[in-house]
């Protein structure tokens, strides 16, 4: 069972692995816990300790609930993960740590409390300031320790407050108390403590955190039960299409694969980066269309997904799941998506016929289509075979059928009726199939002849 970690600044990846075997991700943002729950295999545990709020959206109460109520045990401490924890306990979110409580029995209030300036990944989320805990808990124990008193504790406090929280640090701290009236030698003496007196409250929470989940995971949990029904919105569902189905990263043996390095191998195909944007487009809209009617995919509509879909790739379940970067937990929602295409699809299908013809002009592939129906027009003349119908043909629709389904599915058993065959390949009836299978068998069989028949010799 597979534990996420959204660390950066409090705590870095590397040495939340020296307590924890888990997926770190930077600090979370808006879509983050969607995209992780959806990583493969599916998480047991997603927990927070980072988070963005001001470069980015932050991560949204919505988003943890909806990953309670998908089964995931979601755990949150020291910084972004104290405040949701604290907000969220009530519904199954496990808050730990002090800040934890803090924030939950009203101790601590202002969110600014655990937040920091902090640099990019690249430089692994360095911390630029001072989290106004830490700052509190150092000033703290310095008088508890008597290397200040009180009066210095109220001043150092008052100044780290007042300012934004990217301004706060010891060295604007210092600078400011040496133009006060508090005592200079407690200001040396506190200056001199600092580096092996400061109090880190969100990395000892993180710690804590990650030991709590350490001896949780040891008990092999079921999954999560949540005791609320997780109610859909029409913004949920835009914040879920905003997350998108495929996650940031992609969970790896190793570590997370960022799905960005994936995409870039999609995007410098250009071609199949267009097909495969215009696809993603039509699934957007075909399940937002489904939605609107009020469509849900039930039991029978997904497994009658999920066989048409295994039929198409021509392959058994564990082998589709293992190329589609899925597992059985995250098949169910593709399923249902998948579902609510094919409604849609069905129900628009005499729409989607009268615009075949915009799609191969839109995609630039009209004219291959073009010169082989001319081709086969051509040929049938030739031999006189133009006007031919199944009546008039030795070879019965059913022959045809199968010859057919070997060309274009060896080895693949046909399991579906001529008629939702037709109705699959978009034909008007059975008839209209049989008198395409026929002109298609009649220009094949023209066409090996002729390239096997001799030189003509005069």
């Amino acid at each position: 069972m597979s534990i996420v970690i959204f660390c950066g600044p409090t705590i870095s990846a590397a040495e939340v692995r020296e307590h924890l075997d888990a997926i770190c991700l930077p600090p979370a943002g808006y879509g983050d816990v969607i995209r992780a729950a959806k990583l493969t295999p599916r998480p047991c545990v997603i927990a927070i300790i980072d988070g963005m709020f001001r470069s980015a959206p932050a991560v949204r109460h919505k988003e943890i609930l909806w990953a309670l109520s998908e089964g995931i045990h979601v755990f949150g401490a020291a910084s972004m993960g104290a405040l949701r924890a604290a907000e969220l306990c009530d519904h199954g979110m496990v808050g730990i740590g002090s800040i934890f409580s803090d924030y939950r029995n009203g101790k601590l209030e202002d969110d600014d409390e655990v937040a920091i300036e902090h640099g990019p990944s690249e430089l692994n989320f360095m911390p630029l300031s001072e989290a106004m805990v830490d700052i509190r808990a150092t000033v703290d124990a310095a008088v508890r320790h008597g290397v200040i008193d009180r009066t210095s504790e109220e001043y150092f406090l008052n100044q780290a407050k007042r300012r934004f929280y990217p301004e706060r640090c010891w060295e604007e701290l210092f600078k400011c108390a040496r133009n006060s009236v508090l005592d200079g030698t407690m200001i040396d003496a506190l200056q001199a403590w600092i580096p092996t007196g400061k109090v880190c409250r969100k990395r000892d929470d993180a710690i804590e955190l990650l030991t709590a989940i350490r001896s949780f995971m040891a008990s092999d949990p079921p999954p999560f039960t949540s005791g609320f029904l997780f109610e859909r919105t029409d913004v949920w569902d835009l914040d879920y299409e905003a997350a998108n189905t495929f996650p940031k990263s992609i969970a790896s043996e190793v570590d997370a694969l960022p799905v960005d390095d994936v995409l870039d191998e999609l995007r410098l195909s250009p071609a199949d980066y267009m097909i495969a944007q215009r696809e993603a487009l039509l699934r957007v809209l075909s399940i937002r269309e489904a939605q609107r009617h009020g469509v849900a995919a039930e039991q029978e509509e997904k497994e009658n997904a999920l066989r048409e879909w295994l039929r198409e790739r021509g392959m058994g379940l564990q082998e589709a799941l293992e190329k589609s970067g899925l597992d059985e937990i995250g098949l169910g929602q593709f399923l249902s998506d998948e579902a609510l295409v094919r409604w849609t699809a069905e129900r628009l299908d005499p729409v989607t016929q009268e615009n075949l013809l915009g799609a191969l002009r839109s995609h630039g592939t009209l004219a291959p289509f073009i010169q082989r129906a001319h081709a086969k027009r051509q040929a049938l003349r030739s031999i006189g075979k133009e006007g031919s119908t199944t009546q008039t043909s030795a070879q019965s629709p059913a022959a045809m059928l199968g010859w057919f389904w070997r060309r274009k599915f060896p080895g693949q058993m046909l399991m579906m009726s001529p008629a939702m065959l037709a109705q699959k390949l978009g034909f008007s009836d059975v008839s209209a199939m049989n008198r395409a299978l026929l002109r298609e068998y009649l220009f094949s069989d023209w066409s090996r002849r002729k390239s096997t028949a001799p030189d003509r010799v005069d």
